[in-house]
């Protein structure tokens, strides 16, 4: 079964997370990418029903995952079940923990992994075009791609729910930005599952570019 991968990059968040994503997850993952302007609502209809997983990166309402642009992906009420029905799925978005994970549980989804309130980090601005070096932004995106790759891995959705909490707390212990560690804590407090913590997927090979993707050069939009 295919992956759908639906990353935002319209603004310095979308663009740091979704860096991070493309360098360290999407090499795993068979199409469907929904990256930039794919990354709408009608894409995601056509590719969604075939799928076994679903990893969204996005901005978020309790019960919105929004696209590029702020268009809207899902909402409560307001998606076909068929696109969530027996699928593992990852929302790196701001509260989409609070409705829009158990309502997709509700229409069938095996599992989704969310966050109850907004997801925050500290990001560098100079480094927009290579997200993925900024290690500022590590500290909370780190645990966060550990815990899909035991996704892909083809371990049991609550492991990797695990492996994104047990990295929080090794980061905060080591981290002596006061502002960093407090992003941490919170993000950590905030990650949840709905549905089976049993619930896996087939594993992807374990792939590993030695080189990251070419910097990203599409201007920034507010």
């Amino acid at each position: 079964m295919p992956t759908v991968l639906a990353m935002a990059d319209y603004d310095l968040p979308t663009r740091s997370a979704s860096g991070f994503i493309l360098r360290y997850i999407a090499p795993r993952m068979e199409p469907v990418a929904l990256f930039s302007f794919l990354d709408r609502r009608l894409p995601f209809q056509l590719f969604a029903p075939q799928a076994d997983v679903i990893i969204g990166m996005g901005h978020g309402e309790p019960d919105i995952f929004g696209g590029q642009n702020d268009s809207v992906i899902l909402e409560v009420g307001k998606y076909d079940p068929k696109e969530v029905n027996g699928k593992v799925i990852k929302l790196l978005a701001c509260q989409c923990g609070v409705e829009l994970c158990p309502d997709m549980v509700g229409n069938g989804a095996f599992c989704a992994l969310g966050y109850k309130d907004d997801y925050i980090w500290v990001m560098d601005a100079d480094l927009a075009s290579i997200p993925w070096s900024d290690e500022m932004a590590n500290a909370c995106l780190g645990p966060v791609i550990d815990g899909i790759n035991v996704l892909l891995d083809g371990e049991e959705s609550q492991k990797a729910l695990d492996t994104e909490l047990l990295g929080y707390s090794i980061n905060a212990e080591v981290e002596e930005d006061e502002l960093i560690r407090s992003c941490i804590e919170f993000n950590r407090k905030n990650a949840v599952l709905f549905g089976n913590g049993d619930a896996r997927i087939r594993a992807r090979p374990k792939i590993s570019l030695p080189l990251p993707p070419p910097p990203l050069i599409l201007p920034l939009i507010a």
